[in-house]
């Protein structure tokens, strides 16, 4: 009998989005800006998001935010780019425990960016982002249900959801998740099809 699946993927999307401050600007306030995790497609993590922990630069009063509820962000302002360190902690029945990367603040376009886009204004923001998938291997199986038995629900929302929406890049971070999603199948299939030819010979 094949063992019921206890292997989940799920996709995140770490980033910062950078507006310039204008005539509100000065020495030490350039830009007001925001990191954050969130789920593609507007997906609420907290399926399987315990915390979002966010290590800011040592200048900030309490550089270390820990949130355990979405919006997964913090929000400050200032004048200079640092990575950023985030930990995303997962619920119990996950098996997966934490992962930890960084995330760098982009505060000014490069000459490229300027070149295709045009100058950063007040309304017009920065955005680096990146599309990660986090491979939860040998997970509960109320876990397994929970996130492959329901739809996922909407994310809480942001202050930044508009201009996510609008994102240039997201229709092709959708596509790559897609894409990956179909090869997961396609494999499962193959296995599948390989324990069928197993079996067959086993009683042969």
């Amino acid at each position: 009998m094949t063992p019921a699946p206890s292997t989940h993927t799920q996709a995140v999307i770490v980033g910062t989005i950078a507006y310039y401050l204008g005539k509100k600007a000065d020495e030490y306030h350039s830009h007001r800006w925001t990191v954050y995790v969130r789920g593609v497609d507007g997906e609420d993590l907290s399926r399987c998001v315990r915390a979002v922990t966010f290590a800011l630069h040592p200048s900030f009063d309490e550089p270390t935010r820990r949130l355990e509820h979405a919006p997964y962000e913090v929000t400050e302002t200032g004048w200079g780019e640092f990575d950023i360190g985030v930990k995303i902690e997962f619920t119990e029945d996950s098996g997966a425990g934490f992962v930890e990367t960084t995330t760098p603040l982009k505060l000014f376009p490069s000459a490229e960016e300027i070149a295709k886009h045009g100058q950063q204004t007040t309304k017009k923001p920065l955005i680096k982002e990146r599309y990660e998938e986090i491979v939860f291997h040998e997970c509960e199986s109320g876990f397994y249900k929970r996130m492959k038995g329901q739809a996922a629900k909407k994310a809480p929302k942001s202050e930044h959801d508009a201009v996510w929406g609008s994102f240039k890049e997201k229709p092709e971070l959708v596509s790559i998740y897609a894409a990956r999603e179909v090869t997961r199948e396609r494999i499962k299939v193959l296995k599948q099809q390989l324990e069928v030819l197993e079996s067959i010979d086993a009683n042969t």
